[in-house]
């Protein structure tokens, strides 16, 4: 995100509490302008998420996305109104690729239910690269 700030603004939509801004700081070196060149916006629900991509303006400023289904994994929230959503956003994320930018980052859900909304984001992208955090190593601790 620093690296794309040095060069021009960028719009975060931050859809799973993802968006670290001390980590930021410390790529940009402390540099208040490439900061100041990073707008988060932040969603805590999908309805709320929708909005955001609805009132997006496309433009000239990349869009990066994060986490964005990790909302439209609410058990309260029935599955048809989250397919509804979805499907909402999806016509939003073809209107917004169509400016500087945009990338969305997802995680793999954790229940059968929810597998649909993340196969259905992934056969409308334009690209997927997919990235697996290292298991760490299990090491017995010693006794002594």
């Amino acid at each position: 995100m620093a690296h794309i700030a040095l060069h021009s603004p960028l719009m975060v939509l931050d859809c799973g509490r993802q968006f670290d801004a001390s980590m930021i700081a410390r790529a940009a070196r402390g540099r208040p302008e490439i900061i100041d060149r990073i707008k988060v916006q932040r969603a805590f629900i999908c309805y709320e998420a929708v909005k955001l991509l609805e009132k997006t303006p496309t433009g000239n400023t990349p869009i990066l996305v994060l986490d964005f289904l990790s909302t439209f994994y609410d058990e309260n929230v029935k599955i048809h109104t989250r397919k509804f959503l979805l499907e909402s956003s999806l016509g939003n994320f073809q209107r917004l690729s169509q400016g500087a930018g945009l990338a969305v980052t997802v995680h793999a859900p954790s229940s059968h239910d929810d597998l649909y909304l993340y196969e259905r984001l992934r056969s409308c992208a334009s690209h997927v690269a997919e990235y697996e955090m290292p298991m760490p190593n299990a090491r017995q601790p010693g006794l002594f």
